[in-house]
C-alpha cells in the first residue's frame, strides 16, 4: 500500500505515543496531537489543527480517536462537574474530531476511523460509572456512523482493549477520591489497589500492531477486542446477554 496519512489524538500518552511510532516506523506519515498542541474540548482549536493538516499533507486516511481518561469513584461521590468532563473528554472532543475530519473523507470517498475505546465500552465495573458511560456512548455514536458513512467508502473500527501496560490505571490513585461516603470506603480502597498494581497483560506496542494491522485489512471488523482480559470479558458479558434475551423475553 502507497503511504498513508494517520491522525492520532492523546498522542502524548502511553497508547497514543507507542502508535504515532509504529506508524511512523512503518512508512507512514502522523498529525500527532497531543494535550501540549491542541486543546481537543475546543473545537475551534479542533478544526484549524485538521485544516492545517490537509494544508500540509494534501489528505487524511486514517483518524484514530485515543485521547481520553478515567475519572474512577463510586458514581454517588463523583460531582456533576466529573462526569460532565469526562463525557467533553472521552465523547464530545472525539465527536469534534470526527465532525473537523469528516468533510475531507468524504470528499475523498475513502478512509478509516479508528475509535479507541476499552473493556469498559462492553461491560460494566464498579467505580468506572463515569468512564464506562462514555465509552458506551463513543461505542453507540460509532456503530451508527459505520451505517452512515459506508456508502462513502470510509470504514469504522472500535477498538477494545483490556489493561494496558501504561500510566492510564495509575492515575486513579494519583487523584483525590471525589467524595467521603463510608459505603463506598471498600470500592475506594479496592480502585487505589487496581491503580496502584504495575502488573498489566498487554503492552501498549501490542495494541499499536493490532491498530497498524486492522487497518491494512481489507475488510476490518467493526470491533476488534485487544487482550486476553478484554475477550474473555466481553465473551462472558455476551454469554450473560444471550441467555437473559433466551430465558427472560417478553413477546
Amino acid at each position: 500500500m502507497g503511504k498513508r496519512v494517520w491522525l492520532i489524538t492523546g498522542a502524548s500518552g502511553g497508547l497514543g505515543s507507542a502508535l504515532t511510532r509504529s506508524v511512523s516506523a512503518a512508512g507512514d506519515e502522523v498529525i500527532a496531537l497531543g494535550r501540549k498542541s491542541v486543546d481537543l474540548t475546543d473545537p475551534g482549536q479542533v478544526r484549524r489543527a485538521v485544516a492545517e493538516a490537509v494544508a500540509a499533507f494534501g489528505r487524511i486516511d486514517v483518524v484514530v480517536n485515543n485521547a481520553g481518561y478515567a475519572a474512577a469513584g463510586a458514581f454517588e461521590e463523583l460531582p456533576d462537574s466529573a462526569l460532565r468532563e469526562q463525557f467533553e473528554v472521552n465523547f464530545f472532543a472525539a465527536a469534534d474530531v470526527l465532525r473537523a475530519t469528516l468533510p475531507y473523507l468524504r470528499a475523498a470517498r475513502s478512509g478509516h476511523l479508528v475509535q479507541i475505546s476499552s473493556l469498559a465500552g462492553q461491560v460494566g465495573a464498579p467505580g468506572m460509572s463515569a468512564y464506562t458511560a462514555s465509552k458506551h456512548a463513543l461505542e453507540g455514536l460509532s456503530v451508527s456512523l459505520a451505517e452512515e458513512l459506508a456508502p462513502f467508502g470510509i470504514r469504522v473500527s472500535i477498538v477494545e482493549p483490556g489493561a494496558v501496560n501504561t500510566g492510564f490505571r495509575r492515575s486513579w490513585a494519583e487523584r483525590e477520591r471525589p467524595g467521603t461516603i463510608a459505603d463506598y470506603d471498600d470500592l475506594a480502597a479496592r480502585l487505589d489497589r487496581i491503580g496502584r498494581d504495575a502488573r498489566q497483560p498487554t503492552e501498549p506496542e501490542e495494541v499499536a500492531a493490532a491498530i497498524l494491522a486492522l487497518v491494512d485489512l481489507p475488510e476490518p471488523p467493526l470491533r476488534l477486542a485487544v487482550g486476553s482480559d478484554a475477550v474473555a470479558g466481553i465473551r462472558a458479558a455476551r454469554i450473560r446477554q444471550l441467555a437473559d434475551l433466551e430465558t427472560r423475553w417478553i413477546a
